[in-house]
């Protein structure tokens, strides 16, 4: 047992890193209510007049329009195909198991920036347009891997014994994963929805290669606009994307639990 101590010692510990974390996303926050036309820290004075101006600005509107519909896609689609891989690699033996497995992880072995690179010469090699369809299909790809390991996680916790016995019982194999296998898997499911919505929405590698001036996601409008300017502006979005997000996890944590969706408690 640990002593009291060391349990203080690493909760002072734990403190300091959620500060560290989390000082960066409060400065920006702050940063965005300044009412300097520059970015400079500590702000002058307040206002809300960067927010006035994100709201007026109709490409940041449709960029985050954009990152929303495809991110929400994504996570469906990466978590449906996700479940149905981990089913096969979980409940199944067969051969060349190993191979398919290492190669559905084999996405995560490759920086991001080189393989949008590789999906543009694709795309470009087969005469196939960069639209939101070919961002969707980049930003699956990359969140499949997350989608089949936490669904893996999650069977792997459930004896097949049970699976076993509603067969004997008369159930066919699609009552079977719709009455026993996916209420059992479910918080595995929906961090697999959570954590794929947040890797396409903050995705910048691959989206840059494959935004198009009429399809740009909001974190490639936010990379072009700062490149080329130096206002608040981007910081009055950015706190938009921070307090949303805060407010989701919220609604998460009141409803069903961020801890039982990664299985904490």
């Amino acid at each position: 047992m640990m002593s009291a101590g060391l349990r203080r010692g690493l909760g002072f510990y734990a403190a300091v890193i959620c500060v560290l974390s989390v000082l960066p996303v409060l400065v920006i926050v702050i940063e965005s209510l300044t009412a300097s036309d520059y970015v400079v820290f500590p702000p002058p004075g307040f206002s809300l007049k960067w927010y006035q101006e994100a709201a007026r600005r109709e490409e940041f509107q449709q960029a985050a329009l954009l990152s929303l519909g495809v991110a929400l896609a994504v996570s469906l689609l990466s978590s449906l195909l996700g479940t149905c891989v981990a089913l096969a690699l979980v409940r199944h033996h067969f051969f060349g198991r190993t191979a398919l497995q290492a190669l559905f992880m084999a996405p995560l072995s490759l920086p991001g920036i080189v393989f949008g690179l590789a999906l543009l010469q694709f795309l470009a090699a087969y005469a196939l347009p960069r639209d939101m369809i070919a961002i969707t299909v980049g930003h699956v790809i990359i969140t499949l891997p997350f989608a089949v390991r936490f669904i893996t996680v999650a069977l792997a916790g459930i004896p097949p014994v049970l699976e076993r016995a509603a067969q004997s019982l008369g159930a066919d194999g699609w009552s079977i994963f719709w009455r026993v296998t996916l209420p059992m898997i479910r918080p595995g499911f929906v961090a697999s929805l959570v954590f794929a919505f947040i890797l396409s929405f903050d995705d910048v590698a691959v989206a840059l290669f494959l935004t198009t001036p009429n399809s740009t996601t909001l974190p490639v409008r936010i990379y072009v606009y700062i490149d080329q300017n130096y206002d608040p502006l981007i910081t009055a979005v950015s706190a938009v994307v921070v307090l949303a997000a805060f407010f989701v996890l919220a609604v998460m944590e009141r409803t069903m639990g961020i801890g039982k969706l990664f299985g904490l408690r």
